[in-house]
This record gives structure tokens, sequence and C-alpha cells, in this order.
């Protein structure tokens, strides 16, 4: 068990359709945060070809040059990598999550609610699953950005006693102009929930011409901001601490009047 977990969330401007750009730029994220003795590395949304739902041509295969890459990069620099990805699989194509531990275990996750606003539900497949990642003695819970909108299915549960998760991770393409919901989304989940909250969004303009301020943020338990991002591409280093989260939810004891639900 890790007390305190590094996190290094990469707000990128993603290059429209140019995986290799891409990676060499996650990489350099990488070089530049190891320095701050990081344990997971965030990327955004599609962080590999930016939003371009209507080109399924560049979606990768789980065998793909580009998957293996960033596997050996996590077990080169001793991190976890996550993001999501344009994967495909049995000729459909998902929105994957993909989180690369430093000993080759690949957890993912399928982004599960789509856009049907920019049609990403035409081109794309729904993932059916919610997935909890083990790692370093928390439990995170991964996200795709437009998951956030529906709160039961990001709804933390008690089972046995324990908290179904501990930290939930957004990582989202979230436009400007709709940048206030981002923010109050990502606060309400974590009060709701008593989890930390990741949310790791884009900057920059996109190749259809939609603009991304960032905004990348982290939240405590409580609902206080520990980091909010700035227009720019950046790394930001941030840390989760499992006694704080602890306090609170001994402090605020409010799992224990939670509703039992059923999602279907």
């Amino acid at each position: 068990m890790k007390n305190i977990i590094s996190w290094a969330l990469y707000q990128a401007d993603t290059i429209w359709l140019d995986p290799d750009a891409n990676l060499r730029k996650i990489e350099l994220a990488i070089k530049r945060s190891i320095k701050s003795d990081i344990d997971i590395l965030v990327c955004p949304e599609v962080c590999t070809t930016a939003y371009a739902t209507k080109n399924p041509q560049y979606a990768q295969s789980m065998n793909s040059p580009m998957i293996n890459k960033l596997a050996f990069l996590a077990n080169n620099y001793d991190i976890a990598i996550c993001g999501s990805f344009m994967i495909n699989e049995n000729d459909k194509i998902y929105n994957r999550f993909l989180f690369f531990t430093p000993d080759g275990v690949v957890y993912k996750y399928d982004k599960a609610h789509l856009f049907s606003l920019a049609e990403e539900n035409i081109y794309f497949t729904k993932g059916k699953e919610i997935v909890t990642i083990p790692y370093l003695g928390w439990n995170i819970r991964p996200y795709i950005c437009y998951d956030i909108r529906f709160p039961v299915f990001n709804r933390n549960r008690i089972n046995n006693n324990s908290f179904d998760y501990d930290v939930l991770v957004y990582v989202s393409n979230w436009p400007t102009k709709r940048y206030n919901h981002w923010k109050h989304l990502l606060i309400a989940r974590a009060i709701e929930n008593q989890v930390y909250v990741i949310g790791v969004n884009r900057v920059g303009t996109d190749g259809n011409g939609f603009e991304y301020m960032g905004g990348t943020m982290c939240i405590d338990p409580a609902g206080n901001i520990i980091l909010e991002g700035m227009q720019d591409e950046n790394v930001y280093i941030v840390k989760t601490n499992y006694d704080k989260l602890v306090k609170i939810r001994q402090k605020l004891p409010f799992s224990k009047d939670w509703d039992n639900f059923e999602i279907k």
C-alpha cells in the first residue's frame, strides 16, 4: 500500500491525426515529469489522434507498434501510463482507456456513453463493463469524457464494508464552451462518491475547429480543488493521500446512508 501517489497530468495540445508525433510528445511529458518521482502519468482522451471520430482508419490494434511502445515506456521509465485511444478490435472501433503498468499488465475500459452529439455512436462501439484498476493499494475507476454526465454509472458503492474505488479518473476532450459543466461535474463526483477526482483535458484547437481550454483538475474527497490547470500545454504534478481520504470518510460517514441501486 502506497499512502501517497504522485500523478503527472499531461494537458496536451494533441496533434490532429498524427499518432507518431503525439507519442513522441507523451514520451517528452514522461521525461519532464519523472524528475518529480511520479507514479502515474495521465493523458487526455484519444491522446494520439485527437477527437477524430469520423476517421476510424487511424484506430490501432492492441498489438500495434504504438501500443507496444506505450507498454515499453511504462516499463522503461517505471511508471504507469494511461489515457484513451482509438482501438480496432475485431473490426469494431472503441474509445478505449488503457492503463499500462511498469510490470507489463494492461487494464482496459471501453467508453460506455458515446457522444451522440458528435456522432461518436455511429462510428464507435460502446463499452459494456465498469472497470476498477487495483494499483499501489488504491482502487482506481476510469471513465472517459461524456461518461461524467451519468452520475448513477459513476456511483461508488460499499461492498463488504469497503468502498469500490478511491479515485475517479476522467480523460477528456471537453470543449471550451462547456467548460463550466466540466468543472462543476468533477467537483460533484468527488463529493457524492467521497473520492479523489482526477480530470485531464486537452488544450488547443482540433481539426474540426473545436477549441479546448484545458482546466485539468484534481479534487479531494471533500470537494476542495487541489489543482485547476491553465490554458497552456503543461504537465501538472499532484498528490493523492490515502490517510486524508480515510479521515474524510470517517469524519463524514455519509456512505452508510447511500441508496442501493442496480444499473441495467
